[in-house]
């Protein structure tokens, strides 16, 4: 789901992040303090890393921080066309259509003992290929013609995720093989790293095109395997990659052309709104003029 990216990492975890998701700041260690002895001296992993459990709160922590701090979850992304219908023209066949950049401020909490609840905010901003200049309106590629790109609010504002899959708020209608089932995380070891994917495949309605769109999505974090030694850890610092097939944004105005559209972004967590680029702050300040100020409160409260 392009159009959607940043809405459902943030809330199935797909997303995420949506619109994702730029980057390379550290956690705050005020907030998620690594024991000095768990990093020097434990060798050993103290999550059952098969248990649907285990899987669903590393899959959280990588993503937010369990204390119920607000945190920022930031990425930066490029989008290409594919046109496997045009194969002997590699300047027709696969282009750079535009990249983006997109947040998701949220705060988290453990419901019972299996249940992770959200509550979160996330938008996405296009930017130019070559210039990098936040966009109101660009050309297509394709097509010649100029589009506007209007900056993009998830419409996913809370979820609970369990062992079996997401309890999700969303304004649109959606499914997807992440739904009802474990979230079936992939543990790679490589020295004293640790790689984890998980994958997706998800359909939405859009109102707006008054269309389904559909989206492969895999998820990617990379960290230090000792954070694993410590369950008491709110929050796993890690790297964040996450890469998506869709069908054509809807903005472009190329519904029925042959291909499809490739996302990927690389991010980061943040704790603080000063962490993020200036950029990016100054240009959500002018486009989403209200959303760092919106709250975020348990329903509860």
């Amino acid at each position: 789901m392009g159009e959607s990216n940043i809405s459902r990492r943030k809330s199935l975890g797909l997303l995420t992040a949506a619109p994702a998701l730029g980057l390379f700041a550290s956690c705050s260690t005020t907030k998620n303090t690594v024991n000095t002895t768990t990093k020097k001296t434990l060798n050993k992993i103290d999550y059952n890393l098969n248990d649907p459990k285990d899987q669903l709160i590393i899959f959280e922590k990588l993503r937010g921080d369990m204390s119920g701090v607000k945190t920022y979850s930031y990425s930066e992304g490029r989008v290409f066309g594919i046109r496997p219908d045009q194969p002997d023209d590699l300047d027709v066949f696969g282009k750079e259509v535009v990249r983006f950049s997109g947040c998701g401020m949220k705060i988290m909490r453990m419901v019972g003992d299996d249940k992770v609840e959200t509550k979160s905010r996330s938008w996405l901003l296009y930017q130019d290929p070559v210039t990098e200049e936040f966009l109101s309106e660009m050309k297509n590629p394709y097509t010649g013609d100029v589009v506007e790109v209007p900056p993009f609010r998830g419409g996913i504002s809370g979820s609970i995720m369990t062992p079996t899959g997401p309890e999700i708020s969303a304004s649109f209608k959606m499914e997807s093989t992440a739904f009802g089932r474990p979230l079936n995380l992939v543990f790679t070891e490589l020295g004293d790293k640790i790689h984890v994917t998980r994958h997706a495949f998800t359909k939405w309605f859009e109102s707006k095109s008054q269309t389904w769109r559909t989206e492969m999505t895999l998820d990617t974090y990379d960290f230090d395997k000792y954070l694993l030694f410590d369950r008491t850890l709110n929050h796993i610092p890690s790297d964040y990659h996450w890469t998506s097939q869709t069908s054509w944004l809807s903005i472009l105005k190329m519904a029925g052309t042959p291909g499809h559209m490739i996302w990927s972004t690389n991010g980061r967590m943040f704790y603080q709104k000063d962490e993020l680029p200036q950029g990016f702050v100054k240009a959500t300040e002018e486009k989403q003029p209200t959303i760092f100020a919106e709250p975020l409160t348990w329903d509860s409260e």
